[in-house]
C-alpha cells in the first residue's frame, strides 16, 4: 500500500470527520479529499508530471496537508523545506532535487522569488497577487477536477525527499519511498497511536520534518491533526482544553517551557523528541504532568521510529529513563562494531537498524549511500551502549566523538552526569585541541536562574563518576545554541570563542 491509498480509504470512510484544524479554520475529510484531488489534477494540467520534484515551503497552515496529500495523489515528489533556514540552504535543497514546482506563501515572497528567477520554477502562491509570475494557490485549485487520478501502484517509487540538517557536512537527500513512508506510520499506529479515529494530534513543530510522519499516521487513521505555526505554551493548553486533544507531539525545549505555565495540561499523551532530553526536565515532567510520556528516536534515514522509551517505561524508575527505548516491533536495531557484529551489553558501539521504512539512498549520491546502506542495514553514526534488558543509550554522533589522551569519551555520558548537577539547567560537552591530550572535554553550561557555578565545584561533583573522562574546562552561557531543526549546535559551540574555566 502506498501513501496515496492509504489517505484514500479513510477519506471514503470517514468523510464527514474533522480532518485538519488550523488557526484559520478546519476541513473534513470529504473537502480534503477533494481540494487534494483538484490540486493534483491542476498540477497535472500545468505540466507536472509524475515523479517531478515540487518544494513545499510553507509554515503549519491548513493547506499543508492538502498539498502532501494532492502530492501523493498525482505520484508528485515532495521537497519540504524548514522554514527557519535561508536562501543558500533552500537553494541547495531546490538544485539538488531538480525541482520544478513551488508552493510557498507571502511571507517568503522575496526568497521564493529568488529562487525562480534561478531554477525557473512553477511558482504557486497561497495568496497570490505578490508576483505576477505567482500563480494563485485557489485559483490553480478551480481549474482542477475533484476525481482521483487514475490509480497507478507507486510503493517503491519516491514521495518524499527530506533534507538532513548537515551535521555531517552539506544537507543530503533522503529519498524516501511510499512504502517508506507508509511504514512509518504504521509502526506509530501501532507503539503509540491513533487507535481510534476519535483521536486527536496537536502539532506545533514544523510539518516540514518530524511532525509530518504524524500526519500520515492520523489521517490513514480518520483521526485529526491541529496545527500551529509556533509554539505558544498559553495557546497549547487553550487549545488542548478547547479540542479536547489526546496527544501533543514536541521536542524537549517545548516541554521545558510548557512546564514553566501555572496551569495543568490537559493532554493524555505528550509525545517527544528530536533531541536528548536534559533529565532535571524529564524528572520535572514526570513529576508535574498528568499524562503519559513518551519519547521517540528516529533520523531523517529511519524516521522518527527506531527505537521507542514507552508510557510504561516512565512510570517505572531505574536507568532506562536515561535510554532512547527500546527497538520498535517492526524494527531491527543493534549496537554493532565496525564489521556490524552486535556487542553485549555496556560496550560501545554504533546504532544500525534495518526495518522496512528506511530510506532508498542519498539523492545524486550513490557512494555517501553505499557508506551508510549496508546488506539491508542503516548506519546511523550514532553511537551508544545497550543494557541487558534492550535498552539503548545513546552516547552521541561517531563524529562527535572526544579523543583524549586515546581513548574515546562519547559526549552523552559527560552531559548526564553534569545535568544532575543541582546548579545545571542544559549543557552540551564538546571536544577542543589539547596540546598534551590531543582533546579534551569542555562542558558549555546553562546554569538554573542564572546561578554561578565554579569548574572547581563542577570537577569535585564530576570526578567520583566520570575519573579520567570528567571535563577539562567548563563554560558558562547564557542559552546554548540550537540548529533549525532543534538540536544543540556543536559547530557554533566550538567556532564561537568564549572564556573557559578550568
Amino acid at each position: 500500500m502506498d501513501v496515496s491509498q492509504l489517505i484514500q480509504r479513510a477519506v471514503r470512510q470517514y468523510p464527514d470527520r474533522v480532518a485538519v484544524v488550523a488557526r484559520s479554520g478546519q476541513r473534513t475529510y470529504a473537502e480534503l479529499g477533494e481540494r487534494a484531488c483538484r490540486l493534483a489534477n491542476a498540477l497535472a494540467g500545468q505540466g507536472v508530471a509524475a515523479g517531478d520534484r515540487v518544494v513545499v515551503l510553507l509554515e503549519n497552515r491548513i493547506e499543508y496537508p492538502e498539498v502532501d496529500v494532492a502530492l501523493a495523489y498525482g505520484g508528485f515528489v515532495r521537497v519540504a523545506l524548514n522554514i527557519r533556514l535561508g536562501l543558500s540552504e533552500f537553494s541547495a535543497s531546490v538544485e539538488d532535487s531538480d525541482a520544478r514546482v513551488l508552493i510557498t506563501q507571502a511571507k517568503f515572497a522575496d526568497v521564493a522569488a529568488q529562487l525562480v528567477e534561478q531554477y525557473g520554477l512553477l511558482w504557486i502562491s497561497m495568496e497570490g497577487g505578490e508576483d505576477p509570475r505567482a500563480v494563485g494557490y485557489e485559483s490553480l485549485l478551480e481549474t482542477g477536477r475533484p476525481v482521483l487520478p487514475d490509480p497507478v501502484d507507486r510503493t517503491d517509487e519516491p514521495a518524499w525527499f527530506s533534507y538532513t540538517s548537515g551535521t555531517t557536512g552539506r544537507p543530503k537527500g533522503v529519498v524516501l519511498s511510499h512504502r517508506a513512508l507508509a511504514h512509518v506510520a504504521w509502526n506509530l499506529m501501532i507503539e503509540i497511536g491513533p487507535h481510534s479515529p476519535e483521536e486527536a494530534v496537536l502539532l506545533p513543530q514544523p510539518l516540514s520534518h518530524g511532525a509530518g510522519y504524524f500526519t500520515l499516521a492520523y489521517l490513514g487513521s480518520g483521526a485529526a491533526i491541529h496545527v500551529v505555526p509556533d509554539f505558544d505554551p498559553e495557546e497549547i493548553v487553550s487549545w488542548g482544553e478547547k479540542w479536547k486533544i489526546d496527544t501533543l507531539k514536541l521536542v524537549p525545549t517545548m516541554l521545558d517551557k510548557l512546564l514553566e505555565l501555572d496551569r495543568p495540561a490537559p493532554f493524555k499523551r505528550i509525545v517527544y523528541g528530536a533531541s536528548p532530553i536534559a533529565r532535571p526536565i524529564l524528572d520535572r515532567a514526570m513529576g508535574t504532568l498528568d499524562a503519559d510520556l513518551v519519547q521517540i528516536y528516529g533520523q531523517s534515514e529511519a524516521p522518527v521510529t527506531i527505537t521507542c522509551l514507552g508510557a510504561l517505561d516512565h512510570r517505572d524508575q531505574g536507568p532506562h529513563l536515561g535510554s532512547a527505548g527500546r527497538p520498535w516491533r517492526s524494527v531491527d536495531v543493534l549496537v554493532a562494531d565496525p564489521d556490524g557484529r552486535p556487542l553485549p551489553a555496556g560496550e560501545l558501539g554504533e546504532v544500525i537498524v534495518r526495518g522496512d521504512h528506511l530510506m532508498t539512498g542519498y539523492h545524486h549520491r550513490p557512494e555517501q549511500t553505499a557508506e551508510v546502506l549496508r546488506n539491508g542495514w542503516l548506519w546511523t553514526r550514532d553511537m551508544a551502549v545497550i543494557d541487558d534488558r534492550g535498552y539503548i543509550y545513546l552516547r552521541g554522533r561517531r563524529d562527535d566523538m572526544i579523543n583524549s589522551g586515546g581513548f574515546n569519551i562519547a559526549p552523552r555520558e559527560i552531559e548526564d552526569v553534569v545535568n544532575d548537577h543541582p546548579l545545571v539547567q542544559e549543557c552540551a560537552a564538546v571536544g577542543l585541541p589539547d596540546e598534551r591530550w590531543g582533546e579534551r572535554v569542555c562542558v558549555y553550561v546553562v546554569t538554573t536562574a542564572g546561578r554561578q557555578l565554579s569548574y572547581e565545584e563542577l570537577d569535585r561533583f564530576c570526578e567520583p563518576r566520570l575519573g579520567f573522562r570528567r571535563p577539562r574546562s567548563l563554560v558558562l552561557l547564557n542559552a546554548l545554541p540550537y540548529t533549525a531543526y532543534g538540536k544543540v549546535d556543536r559547530k557554533q559551540l566550538v567556532a564561537a570563542p568564549a572564556e573557559e574555566t578550568r
